[in-house]
């Protein structure tokens, strides 16, 4: 296992100014050029959950997990998505039900059990959208769904990437970009329901050893006030997994999406990409 601080590298983002404006009527997201184009995926009750497809020729492919009533337009997502563009990998980014651009109920993160049906969701798309192994990369709450698909899908789930990773709901969760649901309330705090996720899973991300045992690379900034960076530190010695690394930004904060943030986000996952190549 490997805990480093990291400051800013000489690792180069695509320019963002190669992004087209896109105007809807509540916000302007990017797109970048070859983006996938808006396509939903049906779920049960009538839902629909909105994703962008790129495609790629090179193996494994990405999924991009948000956090805690995100979206898939935040910085990191469309980071990870120059990325894979630049380097031919396959790359789906989605919104979960009641977030984002998706069809479905607005009031879901309020109920009970909603980390549940979006844990679904992000099942629902590995199994549906995206074909061989793949990596990871989870934000916040996506980091513990992260976690929880690799357990169950360790033939398809080649290495993990988290970020500012969350494995416990028991106080209020910041949103994870600045680009939010535009379906969420508009405080810039919510506290999750008591019974926001199944006790399983808590008892599964809590337990002294958790059955993970791919790659994993766990990025937290030091200043995060909403999930410790200690978090990540404590998940690494629990997970089983041998190849284990911690990297702390000594200025990060929750959201990591500075520039030198997704810099360093980039860096890892093509380390995540050249070692899962390695072994194929």
């Amino acid at each position: 296992m490997l805990i480093q601080k990291w400051m800013a590298s000489t690792c180069q983002l695509l320019p963002r100014s190669l992004a087209v404006p896109v105007q809807s009527k509540t916000r302007t997201t990017f797109t970048m050029p070859g983006a996938g184009q808006l396509q939903y995926l049906d779920r049960p009750g009538g839902h629909k959950i909105s994703y962008r497809k790129t495609e790629g020729l090179k193996s494994p492919g990405v999924i991009f997990l948000p956090g805690f009533m995100s979206n898939m337009n935040g910085g990191k997502a469309l980071a990870v998505e120059r990325y894979c563009q630049h380097h031919g990998h396959s790359y789906v980014r989605f919104d979960y039900q009641g977030c984002g651009e998706s069809i479905g109920d607005p009031e879901l993160a309020a109920g009970t059990g909603a980390f549940d049906v979006w844990k679904m969701d992000a099942q629902a798309v590995l199994d549906q959208l995206t074909s061989g192994p793949q990596i990871l990369v989870g934000s916040s709450m996506g980091g513990a769904i992260m976690l929880l698909l690799a357990i169950e899908n360790p033939t398809r789930v080649q290495a993990l990437l988290g970020v500012s990773t969350a494995v416990t709901f028991d106080k209020p969760l910041t949103y994870t970009e600045d680009n939010v649901s535009t379906q969420a309330p508009t405080t810039n705090e919510y506290v999750t329901p008591k019974d926001f996720w199944d006790k399983k899973y808590q008892r599964c991300l809590m337990s002294d050893s958790i059955p993970v045992t791919q790659p994993v690379c766990l990025i937290h900034g030091m200043q995060d006030d909403t999930i410790s960076y200690m978090t990540s530190v404590d998940l690494s010695k629990r997970l089983q997994s041998k190849h284990v690394d911690v990297i702390l930004r000594k200025e990060g904060q929750h959201r990591m999406s500075k520039r030198e943030d997704l810099a360093l986000l980039v860096q890892c996952l093509g380390n995540l990409l050249s070692l899962s190549n390695s072994k194929l």
